[in-house]
């Protein structure tokens, strides 16, 4: 089953460009080198344009849990560190339930998620 985890950050707004440019480079090379992650999403906040989330979905827990102890994660924190104020701050973490454009993925797949909701 997908696994989800969203990540707050809040960055110097001296750093923003080299963040936004550090996430890029980041989610290019997880989607490339970590099969077990399926998708990459960044974005900045309207409001507050030193806030970033990354969305990231996973093929499964386990998946995420290699993640966590990935070298391309450790190196990205590692950059990070001089850039952000706040986080890396884990907002949400579940299971991955439905999207719009993954619907036909979901139907081919049979995964039924009714279960889920009677437990």
């Amino acid at each position: 089953m997908r696994y989800v985890v969203i990540v707050a950050y809040r960055v110097f707004p001296d750093k923003r460009e080299l963040f936004f440019n550090l996430v890029r480079k980041e989610a290019d090379a997880l989607v490339q080198n970590e099969l077990g992650t399926l998708h990459v999403t960044n974005m900045i906040d309207q409001i507050d344009p030193n806030k970033f989330l990354n969305l990231k979905i996973f093929e499964s827990k386990e998946a995420y849990e290699e993640h966590k102890k990935g070298l391309i994660l450790k190196a990205f924190l590692e950059e990070a560190d001089e850039m952000v104020i706040e986080g890396p701050n884990v907002i949400f973490e579940g299971i991955h339930m439905y999207s719009c454009d993954d619907y036909t993925l979901e139907q081919k797949s049979g995964e039924d998620m009714s279960a889920y909701f009677k437990r």
